[in-house]
């Protein structure tokens, strides 16, 4: 059963459940129930002579009848320590008395995902921790945590807990920005094994956009010969992001340096390229020579 799920938020997971010999059937044996909505489950039995069937519960006990088939139903279930069995009483000539089945109920709601970074943005190469917090879960050994980073599978985090009650759960990934990663998306995926081999619930975060600040990277030539009046092509390179400003100083003034250039434009210039992050600056000593006729 794969059940869709909110945004870097968490999972509150109860299981309870087991089964004995016992001639009653529940129908469903297992249900998945979201926090607060409400939950049924029929108990019936083939058997023609015995003395009644019921259902104890911390809610929605019903008491013995002499029926084939009873339901326990509970219109908003948000009790976390609930409990609920079916029991069956045999004829008094019989040589048992009673048994009972306890069906397998999970209780779940959202659970918390989110980073230690500002709303997703990262510095590059620094450090930072995403943590999927999983409130009262049970049994806590049912639970592995998958990450993914995109669509790529990162790894899963399994709970060697033997805790049979419910605990809160943290699984947290750690990750080193680079600006490659900017842009993309992480989530933390709760697995719940509900035994039995086939129902699995699987409830998953949205997805959690980065975006990776870097910057400002700043190449220039050191030094550059222009010809006067003539299209010049020095270039320097900026990377960045934010996109840094760039900014050009002659002799302590901001200038913009002309596209033709004359022997009043030699000189040391200073350029500076600055974000939110830093700022940079290099020299560049500008020859230019007179033209040949």
């Amino acid at each position: 059963l794969g059940l869709p799920f909110t945004p870097f938020n968490c999972i509150h997971l109860l299981c309870k459940g087991g089964h004995a010999s016992c001639p009653i059937e529940l129908s469903p044996p297992s249900v998945v129930v979201r926090y607060g909505d409400p939950v049924s489950i029929n108990c019936s039995t083939s058997e023609t002579l015995f003395e009644g069937i019921g259902w104890e519960a911390t809610e929605g006990a019903k008491p013995l009848q002499n029926v084939s088939h009873l339901t326990w139903t509970v219109d908003k279930l948000t009790d976390w320590s609930f409990s609920t069995s079916c029991y069956f009483n045999y004829h008094e000539n019989s040589s048992s008395t009673q048994c009972l089945i306890t069906p397998d109920v999970v209780l779940y709601s959202k659970f918390s995902f989110f980073s230690n970074s500002d709303e997703g943005v990262m510095k590059e190469m620094e450090e930072y921790n995403f943590t999927c917090h999983i409130p009262n879960i049970a049994p806590v050994q049912r639970l592995s945590v998958k990450w993914y980073k995109g669509d790529d599978f990162l790894h899963t985090e399994t709970f060697n807990n033997n805790n049979k009650k419910p605990v809160n759960q943290t699984s947290i990934l750690r990750f080193k920005a680079t600006r490659q990663d900017s842009g993309v998306t992480f989530r933390c995926e709760a697995h719940m094994d509900l035994g039995q081999g086939e129902l699995q619930l699987i409830v998953s975060s949205q997805d959690y956009n980065i975006t990776v600040h870097y910057g400002p990277e700043l190449l220039c030539p050191s030094t550059y010969t222009a010809l006067e009046h003539a299209p010049h092509s020095l270039t320097c390179t900026v990377k960045g992001f934010p996109e840094p400003e760039v900014i050009w100083y002659k002799e302590g003034e901001e200038v913009e340096l002309s596209e033709n250039l004359t022997k009043t434009d030699a000189g040391q210039y200073i350029i500076t390229a600055s974000n939110k992050l830093s700022s940079v600056n290099l020299s560049v000593d500008i020859t230019v020579l007179c033209e040949l006729f």
